[in-house]
């Protein structure tokens, strides 16, 4: 056989179930860890499979199940979704989310370095998300390669959540690996340094008779990062102010007058470019999906009445014209558009950081490492909230029948998923009727829940639909399954629909 045709013969890769595995990327004594595709849907995962036979009702089935049980009912933006496990024929094996981005292993091994107040920003992200697995979970140990920076700065960790009571006091060794790896990245002698260094140090308990939380880590890294951002935005002004004077000092006279407006035009674009926002535009536009026979998640046939939705999911703006209006009305009638079985202990509708949200939003800044203007997508608001401002525009959130037919009415072979950004941005995500985000943006709330049929035992959930800017590659078909209405994300926001024209 001549060298060219033994390049041409590869091994035959391995079909399990609905996933084709790709390439063994660890192992350990009771599993092997794949890169897979998932075959339905096209979408890259992650395949965990057990080593060896599994007996129906075993002793190491019932570990299995539990330990994925674990992890499924974990719902946090920054940690990795689950999405199926099966346990068939003696196989076993489970998938989660392939998080998109670069391991802190690898930027570690790279010799990349950000400045302090991007450093806390981590830490802030880790620490919160840390602390709501430890509450819920016990956890593996916490590694380098779990942690991912996506394209959009947001720091995103694997799924480590195990079957077992929460041990508060196993948090040490992870503070540890955590604050030696982010003083690794951090660049020294930069303004912020000393304290983010100091920081670091007392999380990985180099100062005796302290010991912090995972919730006190992220806090005081929030207040740390708000710091040494504003510091480092005082310090831009002051070197541009230095910089004016120097030069106004060497121009003649003559020329002082002009220099000095030049010098006060640029500035001020300097320091105000990417703070303008753009107004907020008029999206409140709808469109009619016919009645007729439509196949639900499951492939099966469905009948649907006519029904009208929103083209875009609801904005920063149009929420905040609902808050306004609440506040507008006497309190006894702030209630009117709650849904009757809204908990007691649900005092009001703000989103969560509602007004840094709102503040970045109208002046075009960031938040939560995205940009940010009026026309963005909502979240960070729970089932409640949607329902509630649903029923203020006299709609309500889509079925999840209604919202796949309204993405697969004319087909989704040339629907691609949008990023964060505007959700009437211009990108492939948009049907034939231009109803734009059904694939991407955010992944969005819908009116009813349903039972995962990947854990068919468990009762039934709220659901997400379409892909989101964290998770694009499931598109219009991808589903989240979360834990309560409660649950707030960066990640989900929603549309609403109507039966009626509007």
């Amino acid at each position: 056989m001549s060298g060219s045709d033994k390049d041409q013969v590869r091994p035959a890769l391995q079909e399990l179930g609905d996933y084709l595995l790709m390439e063994q990327v660890s192992e350990d004594d009771i599993t092997r860890t794949y890169q897979a595709r998932q075959i339905s849907i096209d979408r890259a995962v992650i395949l965990v499979r057990i080593k060896g036979r599994m007996e129906p009702n075993g002793a190491k089935a019932e570990a299995f199940l539990a330990d994925v049980r674990a992890k499924a009912a974990i719902e946090h933006a920054g940690i990795g979704l689950v999405y199926e496990a099966v346990h068939e024929e003696a196989e076993a094996y489970w998938t989660r989310e392939l998080l998109p981005g670069t391991t802190f292993a690898q930027m570690h091994d790279e010799g990349r370095e950000f400045a302090p107040f991007i450093v806390a920003g981590f830490l802030r992200q880790v620490g919160g998300a840390m602390a709501y697995l430890r509450e819920r979970a016990l956890t593996l140990p916490l590694e380098p390669r779990h942690l991912v920076l996506n394209e959009h700065e947001a720091v995103r960790i694997a799924n480590l959540a195990i079957a077992g009571r929460p041990d508060p006091s196993a948090s040490a060794q992870d503070h540890f690996t955590v604050g030696e790896l982010l003083l690794g990245l951090m660049q020294t002698g930069r303004p912020g340094a000393t304290r983010t260094a100091r920081l670091l140090g007392m999380m990985m308990g180099l100062e005796e008779g302290l010991e912090l939380s995972w919730m006190q880590v992220a806090n005081t890294a929030r207040q740390l990062e708000q710091d040494l951002a504003s510091e480092a935005q005082l310090s831009q002004a002051l070197q541009a102010k230095a910089l004016r004077r120097a030069r106004l000092r060497a121009a003649g006279i003559i020329l002082a007058g002009v220099l000095i407006l030049g010098v006060v035009v640029m500035g001020g674009l300097f320091l105000f470019r990417g703070r303008r926002a753009p107004e907020a535009r008029d999206l409140s536009g709808m469109m009619e999906i016919p009645g007729g026979t439509y196949l639900n998640h499951a492939g099966k046939e469905v009948e649907l009445d006519r029904f009208w939705i929103d083209a875009h999911e609801v904005t920063i703006a149009e929420y905040a014209e609902f808050l306004d209006a609440l506040d507008g009305l006497e309190e006894s009638m702030r209630s009117a558009y709650d849904h009757i079985s809204q908990p007691a202990t649900k005092l009001n509708h703000l989103p969560e950081d509602w007004s840094l949200v709102l503040s970045a939003a109208r002046a075009g800044g960031s938040y939560g490492g995205l940009d940010l203007d009026p026309n963005c997508p909502v979240t960070r608001i729970d089932w409640w909230d949607a329902h509630a401002y649903a029923s203020w525009k006299g709609g309500r959130m889509p079925t999840q029948e209604e919202w796949l037919a309204a993405a697969t009415q004319e087909g989704e072979a040339t629907i691609r998923a949008s990023g964060w950004g505007p959700v009437d941005q211009s990108s492939g995500d948009i049907t034939s009727r231009k109803i734009h985000g059904l694939a991407g943006n955010v992944a969005e709330w819908s009116e009813n829940p349903e039972r995962n049929p990947a854990f068919p035992m468990n009762a039934k959930s709220p659901i997400a639909c379409g892909g989101s800017f964290l998770a694009p590659e499931g598109g219009v078909r991808a589903r989240i399954w979360l834990n309560t209405r409660g649950i707030r994300r960066s990640d989900v926001g929603f549309r609403i629909v109507r039966q009626i024209a509007p």
